[in-house]
């Protein structure tokens, strides 16, 4: 399980990354920008619904995995302990996803001589 600290820290990484400020974050999500900083900086404990929104404008996504699949993506990428047994189908799943999404890119790419 992520704790908040490392929650917060994903978020301000991408924050910065994206060269957002607070306010612009607050504006489009309807937030104040001290709640804003407060949840990007891991100081409280944000509703669910505040870092849906804070999430969706980073370009970020909230899941909820069921354990195996957590622990099984931390091994992985080398973090933890533990057997990846779910690891193969969300292998599968992704790349079937990428190829989607690479081929309706090459699609909409292609223009008619």
């Amino acid at each position: 399980m992520k704790t908040l600290f490392e929650v917060a820290a994903r978020l301000e990484s991408e924050r910065q990354r994206l060269k957002l400020d607070y306010q612009a974050i607050a504006e489009k999500t309807g937030l104040t920008p001290l709640s804003v900083r407060s949840a990007m900086q891991g100081r409280t404990a944000p509703r669910i619904t505040t870092l849906m929104a804070i999430a969706d404008q980073l370009g970020l996504e909230v899941l909820l995995l069921p354990k195996v699949v957590a622990m099984g993506l931390q091994a992985q990428a080398g973090v933890g302990e533990g057997p990846a047994p779910a690891l193969s189908s969300v292998d599968r799943i992704v790349a079937q996803t990428s190829l989607r999404s690479a081929g309706a890119k090459n699609v909409k790419g292609t223009l008619p001589k």
